[in-house]
């Protein structure tokens, strides 16, 4: 009897332990293997045989941290600067970051505890979890499909819109673009990104499709892949997640639709067919948020269209994607949070489901990180990057484009309104920091919110004067 409940006891405990383990250790190796990954792209880059000429240290370690991270901000011209070797190097790191990103957010978010809440017929639900554990390797060998298919097809298409180069370099182009647009990394070998493609079609959907499914978010899109049951032909029922992550798409690009037609529709916009005004818009909504791609030149749009660009970029695509910024749903929690609290309710409620309190608190941590790290960013770039001794009347628009900045680097989006290039040493280390945060950041949340909480004395409470 003593035994058996000695054994008991130590079951248990090895297997609170293991859990433990599991839900701590992910996030470190995640941390780790990007700093290597960062590290080897670092030496890869400075290497003779991969510039055409001779580059610092951190022009080598911008340029590979942007691409691990997805980010898209230069400091140099990548299809100048970089040789074949180079170039090659930039899809490996581009690519890893990508599928790294993707696979290890969706993994870390199923072993926080957040599963979707699909029903027990669900084929991702029995593909991903059995009895509540988490295989890793199931999701690795998922998403790789999924984006070498989706990239393949990409790059196909993009093959029959270089006609003019030669089929090296037209190969090569088509594949560079599509793992960049995919992964939405905003990297490109055309020196005006894709301006000169302003109003090609062709080049428009593809690249809004790419860079629309490499920001939605694995979970959500593996679900909306069998929302129909050809069994008993009907469809399913979906989690609040995916519907979330969905309508909160919807809404952010139909805002953006309105907002850039209104704030463009007399300055870029003027002169042009309503075919080619649309082409432009549609991609701004689509694309430049959060893959850092941009058909139209970023300085030439009005106060209002950066200042709402920044809104955007902060916002995001939705977790588990390529995509950064605080996701989606984390900006439609908050302010769900709102409306309810406005309301009178206790509970956040939406959509007939009631959003638990655990998830509120880690939407609040994430803005309240995020505005931290672009406040304190934004300041110190105020101080190393405008010169000492002048007011505002001198850098009247340095305000702007150093925000646009940090938020674009925060956001991994990689739009620039062409501040990268003529950072200094610090300005350019402070943006490789804010984009590394940027880009692991929500997961170090993730990782402490789903840690069992400790027990904390509780004060007595006193109330206080607010508003």
């Amino acid at each position: 009897m003593l035994r058996s409940k000695y054994q008991t006891l130590t079951d248990s405990l090895s297997e609170n332990v293991f859990k433990t383990r599991t839900q701590s250790n992910p996030i470190m190796l995640v941390v780790l293997g990007y700093l290597l990954l960062i590290a080897i792209g670092t030496a890869l880059l400075s290497l003779p045989q991969s510039t055409t000429r001779p580059i610092d240290f951190i022009e080598a370690f911008f340029t590979a941290m942007s691409a691990v991270c997805v980010t898209g901000l230069s400091v140099v011209d990548i299809a100048s600067t970089f040789t074949h070797t180079g170039l090659w190097i930039l899809v490996t790191l581009m690519q890893l970051g990508g599928l790294g990103i993707m696979t290890a957010s969706t993994t870390i978010i199923l072993l926080a505890g957040m599963h979707p809440g699909f029903s027990h017929q669900s084929v991702f639900f029995s593909e991903f979890t059995q009895e509540g554990n988490i295989d890793a390797g199931r999701i690795l060998k998922a998403v790789i499909p999924f984006t070498f298919v989706l990239e393949l097809i990409g790059g196909i298409i993009y093959f029959t819109q270089f006609e003019s180069m030669e089929t090296y370099d037209r190969f090569f182009c088509s594949l560079f673009q599509a793992v960049s647009s995919f992964c939405g990394v905003g990297f490109t070998l055309f020196p005006d990104s894709l301006e000169s493609f302003q109003y090609n079609p062709v080049m428009n959907i593809t690249t809004c499709i790419l860079v629309l499914a490499g920001g939605f978010g694995f979970l959500a899109i593996a679900e909306l892949r069998y929302i129909f049951d050809f069994t008993h032909k009907e469809i399913r029922r979906v989690s609040l997640h995916t519907r979330i992550a969905t309508y909160g798409t919807l809404i952010v690009v139909i805002a953006s639709v309105i907002v850039f037609s209104l704030t463009e529709w007399s300055n870029l916009f003027s002169g042009h067919t309503f075919g080619e005004n649309a082409q432009s818009v549609l991609f701004m909504a689509f694309s430049s948020r959060t893959a850092g791609l941009n058909s139209v030149n970023i300085p030439d749009l009005t106060h209002a269209s950066l200042f709402f660009f920044i809104i955007i970029m902060f916002i995001g695509a939705n977790p588990g994607s390529c995509g950064g910024g605080i996701k989606i749903t984390t900006a439609a929690v908050i302010g769900l949070l709102g409306i309810n609290r406005l309301l009178g309710r206790e509970k956040t409620q939406v959509l007939g489901r009631t959003i638990p309190n655990n998830t509120i608190d880690k939407a609040i941590r994430i803005v309240i990180v995020a505005m931290v790290v672009i406040a304190t960013s934004t300041l110190i770039l105020l101080c190393t990057e405008i010169p000492r001794g002048t007011g505002y009347s001198q850098n009247s628009g340095q305000f702007l484009k150093i925000l646009f900045e940090v938020v674009s680097a925060y956001a991994t989006c990689g739009l620039s309104m062409g501040l990268t290039s003529e950072l200094s040493f610090v300005g350019k280390l402070v943006i490789c920091i804010v984009m590394f945060i940027g880009r692991m950041g929500p997961l170090f949340l993730i990782s402490a919110v789903a840690a069992k909480l400790q027990d904390t004395a509780w004060f007595a409470e006193e109330d206080i004067m607010v508003g």
